[in-house]
Order: structure tokens, then sequence, then C-alpha cells
């Protein structure tokens, strides 16, 4: 009675396998045609230029936080004329000479705040060139470093008041 004969298990099986082949197929060009996202394919929101990628050797990522909210912006010079926009206090991971290793700069009621030792390059003319030339860095000797190995010429080592001033002016 309830048997069911070979041929009607072996159409059974084949219509089976079909089914699930198909669900792959599909599957594969529904989930193979959606492009991937570019996390941080965007502009800076201060010079609208784009922003620069991390790499294995070298952070470019500047990420502003405020709130529950992060932003990311193309150098630090960019944060720094635009922080007016934000109210109440920030946090930036400033990118350092050492990949993976940000240096963290604070403002706390309106009063900026950076690690001792750390100094800012500022040399860039164009916003083109100001995520290789409005940088972060942990002392002096590593700014030189990083300014002969990338043919900086005009490189000079700002404080933190400096480089607030040096953006002030412009």
């Amino acid at each position: 009675m309830g048997s069911k004969s070979p041929q009607h298990n072996s159409t059974n099986g084949k219509t089976m396998k079909t089914t699930i082949l198909s669900m792959i197929l599909v599957a594969t060009a529904t989930f193979g045609a959606i492009a991937p996202a570019y996390a941080h394919d965007a502009d800076c929101p201060f010079c609208k230029t784009k922003l620069v990628q991390n790499t294995e050797t070298q952070d470019n990522e500047v990420v502003v936080k405020f709130g529950n909210k992060k932003i990311e912006y193309r150098c630090v010079y960019c944060v720094f004329a635009d922080q007016k926009k934000f109210s109440g206090d920030l946090i930036v991971y400033a990118p350092s000479e050492t990949a993976g290793k940000p240096i963290i700069l604070k403002r706390t009621a309106g009063k900026w705040s950076a690690p001792d030792g750390t100094v800012f390059l500022n040399t860039f003319k164009r916003h083109k060139d100001c995520a290789e030339q409005s940088r972060t860095f942990t002392s002096k000797v590593q700014l030189e470093k990083y300014a002969k190995a990338n043919s900086i010429s005009n490189a000079k080592s700002l404080t933190l008041d400096e480089m607030l001033k040096e953006v002030a002016k412009k």
C-alpha cells in the first residue's frame, strides 16, 4: 500500500536534485550580481576630496568620534578646520607613523589635547596633497623620518597649538 515504484522514487530524486541546483544557481546569480560596498569610498566632508584608504604599512584615515557617531576625514587639517560644526566633546583618531596605532586627540569642553610629544606636519598647498602632508606623529624624529622618506623638503614640526593657529589663519 504505502510503497512506491522504483521509477517514481527515481523521478522524485531527479526533481529534488534539479530544484536544489536551481536554487544554488539563483543564489549565486543573485549574490554575485551585488557589487561589493566599499565602506570608505567617500569624499572628505570638509575638502570634498576622496578619502585616502589605509594601506598595510601606513594609516591614512582620520576618524572623528562624537557621541555615538563617527565621521572620516582626509587629514588632520580638515578635522580642525571643520570642528566648529560639532558641539560638545570630540575624539580624533589621527594616523601616526605606525599603522594600526593612531594618535588620539581630544577636544573636551572646547580645549584640545594630545599625548605628550605629539607633533604635526602641515605643508600642503592644495587639498589633493593634504592626506600626505597634514599628518600627526609621536615625535619630531618620526616626522623628520616621514618627511625624508616622502621627499617633503619644507617639513616643519608643529605643536598642537601651532597647528590650531595655522588652521585658523587659512
